[in-house]
């Protein structure tokens, strides 16, 4: 029922999505070809355009968010996906796929949770749960790849909320970052949280958190004076927690006034003196992608950091897309970035894949997937490594009403994804520079 066959999304004049799912896209006019300008030829070719369905959810609502993937010790794919069907509350559905993402079974539990992130520890399945939009921390653990799961235990109480976002370990400590909801927009921010790995983990006592930190505010500097609009706010959310040589260091997505300015990351140094753990902002840093969720993962055969991000072609709106956008129902004919929900920087189409040494500067591997439409989007990718290739679920709209209101969750796999990067030392053999 939600799987697709793996298939050349070719012959659509959408690009991506218009060959995988028949109804409106498939049918829908060509954009480009509608133009008057010339059409260009020989465009680049995604890293992995093809994809397979893990879960749809035809039922609108609020749609699907952010999903979660794990490769399980004994090679299965499980993901977590959390569905709103018809606004009626959120329900995560638990799927695995047993051929390498190559189909998708139906899922195999479903769970009370608007977001949930596995992992796994020691050939146990865990996951970090959140019943609401800034609820309480829970974890649970399944000993049988996800068909069942314990009790949940509350970890912290609170208002916290995150989707899958880096993790690190060091010292036989796992950390990650979930958003604190303390108070609206600029008020949200990161705390770290930290497990004893040589703990029993489902014992509250082995968990310790760090002070929240709210946003600092945006210097005027790196804002367009001319470009507020009627959303005056800035915020930072999602973050993923790095060990870059030892060195603890979190990243926090940035969203300027309507997204205005784009690929800018929160930093924040981590100081873990084994009883407290601080949380000071240090500065913020140039990241592509970093007005909207990535997700940051470390190789360890390549020993470099893996991020799946998005990047926008058009920030400050400098072209006219009130042709092609479709972004909401209200609003037909108004220019792009004055529609409901429309802004420069929120564009979800392109899913990049990018590497780095240090956790703060990237080089790109490439484009893993572009959708056709600014209501379309490959977005908040969790990926995760298999073998020799990297694989990754994504929060797609394919035939949504809006690119933020997601209806599928699609799967993707860059095949010998180490081959795409370049050495990032120096090269020294026997005490010469070659």
């Amino acid at each position: 029922m939600h799987s697709i066959p793996r298939r050349k999304l070719l012959g659509s004049g959408l690009g991506a999505l218009g060959a995988a799912v028949a109804g409106p896209l498939a049918r829908a006019a060509d954009p480009v070809a509608a133009s008057s300008r010339p059409r260009a030829t020989g465009w680049a070719t995604p890293l992995a355009q093809d994809y397979t369905v893990v879960f749809h959810n035809a039922d609108g609502g609020r749609g699907l968010d952010g999903p979660g993937l794990v490769r399980l010790a004994d090679g299965k794919l499980m993901a977590a996906v959390p569905v709103n069907p018809g606004g009626k509350g959120w329900i995560c559905h638990i799927v695995q796929s047993n051929d390498g993402g190559g189909s998708w079974g139906q899922p195999v539990a479903q769970l009370p949770y608007c977001s949930a992130v596995p992992w796994e520890h020691a050939g146990r399945l865990y996951l970090f749960a959140f019943p609401r939009w800034g609820g309480d921390m829970l974890l649970l653990h399944s000993g049988d790849g996800g068909r069942t799961w314990s009790k949940p235990v509350t970890l912290f109480e609170g208002r916290f909320w995150n989707c899958q976002t880096g993790t690190a370990i060091r010292d036989n400590w796992l950390y990650w970052s979930p958003d604190d909801f303390v108070g609206k927009g600029h008020q949200r921010g990161p705390r770290v949280v930290a497990g004893d790995l040589s703990a029993n983990l489902m014992d509250p006592k082995s968990w310790r958190i760090s002070n929240h930190v709210p946003f600092p505010g945006l210097p005027e500097s790196l804002l367009n004076p001319g470009i507020r609009g009627s959303d005056p706010s800035q915020r930072m959310l999602e973050p993923n927690v790095l060990n870059v040589g030892g060195r603890l260091r979190v990243l926090a997505t940035v969203k300027p006034p309507l997204q205005a300015t784009t690929n800018l990351a929160a930093v924040f140094d981590v100081a873990d003196d084994g009883e407290n753990i601080e949380l000071p902002f240090t500065q913020f840093h140039p990241m592509p992608g970093g007005q909207l969720k990535f997700c940051v993962i470390r190789d360890d055969v390549s020993q470099l950091f893996w991020a799946t991000v998005n990047l926008a072609a058009d920030g400050q709106h400098r072209f006219e897309f009130k042709d092609l956008d479709e972004f909401s129902r209200r609003g037909r004919g108004q220019p792009y970035h004055e529609r409901g929900g429309g802004r420069g920087g929120n564009d979800r189409r392109f899913l990049m894949l990018m590497y780095g040494l240090d956790g703060l500067n990237w080089f790109p591997a490439g484009c893993v997937a572009r959708a056709g439409r600014l209501r379309q989007s490959f977005m908040y990718a969790s990926p995760a490594v298999d073998g020799n290739d990297l694989v990754m679920v994504s929060r797609s709209s394919v035939d949504a009403h809006s690119r933020h209101d997601a209806d599928y969750c699609t799967f993707h796999r860059v095949r010998n994804f180490r081959r795409l990067a370049m050495n990032l030392r120096q090269d020294i053999d026997k005490g010469s520079i070659s």
